[in-house]
């Protein structure tokens, strides 16, 4: 069964994910697109660095062709903002990137992108659940990609250099290239090498970059920026003297940083840090976004300001819809993704990573300078989480315990409010909270909270785990 989670539709390789599957996706695509009278219009179609996904894409741009729809097709590897961006410009009917984002190496995936350059909303992935359902196994089409495109079917497409302009549109140029800052950069084995590196060096930075090649493995990790996937990257920063470190996902949408000392900087703080200085130091208007697993101070920082902050469930969708609706200046998750006013329509990582570099240059400040800053104006809560498996079994029992039953676990603190709009959130009276979600994109159960210190965060943790009636078998933490 096809499934669209918060990122898309992803599956581990060669079991859900297969070209049947994917030609599958294609043929409930073109469908779709003739359903809403957008057929004529051209599909844009990119792919990340795993293992097959150029072959993914090119049978995904097979079906399309075949069934009349105009595609455009990026032939070398890209970051999905970079896509996003495609479609917003060029005024396209849809995007389709191949890429799992951040998920292990044994994934692969399909995320859409809507008119407008916009993560599809759950209305239209529902839809294509609907019509990709009876669509039977799908084999080749007589007619190849490359004979397809000798017809004219399908049209090689590369928009790098607009993209590029665009980003750097969005910096103050001059100012960095004063400075000339000393950057460590690490692509993950994913696709921003290229694109990061003509930008810094466009901004005269001194560039340094390691785990650069094609390793469909991703170095034996997984290709998400946090604190476990950058030992080596925190090893060079301590010895290397560099005054920033930069680290982006799997396919560019997500970032993770380190301050001049080698000390690795989470999402949360990159986010305070972004969207305290567009504020403080830019003198940008509006209020913030952010999803409900994502840090509070977010809240105390717009509202110093005299501006809104809100909460939305997980899924960047939300958090692009709710920017448009309420014109914000920052959206952002815990997971390294954000939004900026201006850009694309999604997250980008390669963007978040160039502010962080304006930032140093305009602020005339160290990161850890900036964060003993925003600390000392808006307080500390210590963030932390516990992710691990689960059995469909355990998801079904728990959420009849949670959603149904609403069971709630003995914190030995008052609860100012409970949400259930995406899994469980509990609001504690003294500004902490915990939150128990499944993920959207793997078979994971995730628990987030923020806490006052350690110690209570240690607390909270341990109540969730010995809870009888949870019952949770932590099979891996990480």
């Amino acid at each position: 069964m096809i499934k669209f989670g918060t990122g898309g539709w992803r599956a581990v390789i060669a079991e859900d994910f297969t070209f049947s599957n994917v030609r599958r996706v294609a043929k409930g695509t073109a469908l779709y697109l003739k359903e809403i009278g957008q057929a004529h219009k051209p599909v844009v179609i990119g792919h990340d660095l795993r293992f097959l996904s150029g072959r993914f894409s090119r049978a995904f741009a097979e079906i399309l062709a075949h069934e009349g729809i105009p595609v455009w097709f990026i032939e070398d590897v890209v970051p999905t903002p970079m896509l996003m961006y495609a479609v917003d410009q060029e005024k396209l009917a849809m995007g389709i990137m191949i890429t799992a984002s951040h998920n292990p190496s044994q994934y692969n995936g399909i995320k859409v992108i809507v008119e407008g350059g916009k993560d599809a909303p759950q209305e239209v992935t529902d839809r294509l659940e609907e019509l990709i359902a009876p669509i039977p196994d799908l084999k080749a089409p007589e007619t190849g990609f490359y004979e397809l495109v000798e017809q004219g079917k399908i049209l090689y497409y590369s928009n790098m250099n607009a993209y590029i302009d665009s980003l750097l549109a969005q910096i103050d140029v001059k100012a960095v290239q004063r400075l000339n800052l000393k950057v460590l950069f690490n692509p993950m084995f994913g696709v921003s090498k290229d694109i990061m590196a003509m930008c810094l060096a466009s901004l005269r930075c001194s560039i340094d970059v390691m785990n650069a090649g094609r390793d469909t493995m991703f170095g034996q990790r997984v290709p998400s920026p946090s604190r476990e996937t950058l030992q080596d990257m925190e090893y060079r920063m301590k010895e290397g003297r560099y005054d920033i470190g930069i680290a982006t996902d799997g396919d560019s949408d997500r970032i993770g940083l380190y301050d001049e000392l080698g000390n690795y900087i989470d999402a949360n703080e990159i986010l305070k840090l972004l969207y305290y200085y567009l504020k403080k130091y830019r003198n940008e208007r509006g209020g913030v976004v952010r999803n409900l697993t994502t840090t509070h101070i977010l809240d105390r920082i717009a509202h110093s300001f005299g501006e809104p902050a809100f909460e939305v469930p997980v899924g960047f969708k939300y958090i692009s819809q709710k920017m448009d609706e309420e014109d914000l200046l920052l959206g952002g998750e815990s997971s390294g993704g954000l939004k900026i006013r201006g850009h694309v329509n999604g997250k980008d990582g390669i963007l978040a990573a160039l502010l962080a570099v304006e930032m140093l240059a305009k602020t005339g400040k160290t990161l850890s300078q900036l964060l003993e800053e925003i600390n000392e104006l808006y307080g500390t809560l210590y963030f932390d989480f516990i992710n691990t498996p689960y059995a469909p079994s355990e998801r079904a029992r728990l959420t009849e315990l949670l959603m149904e039953k609403k069971y709630v676990p003995d914190f030995g603190k008052e609860i100012r409010q409970i949400s259930y709009v995406d899994g469980v959130k509990f609001y504690f009276a003294d500004e902490t909270w915990l939150s128990i979600r499944f993920s959207g994109t793997e078979p994971i159960l995730r628990i987030f909270l923020e806490a006052r210190d350690r110690v209570d965060a240690e607390h909270l943790k341990q109540v969730i785990l010995n809870d009888g009636e949870l019952n949770l078998t932590v099979r891996n933490e990480f």
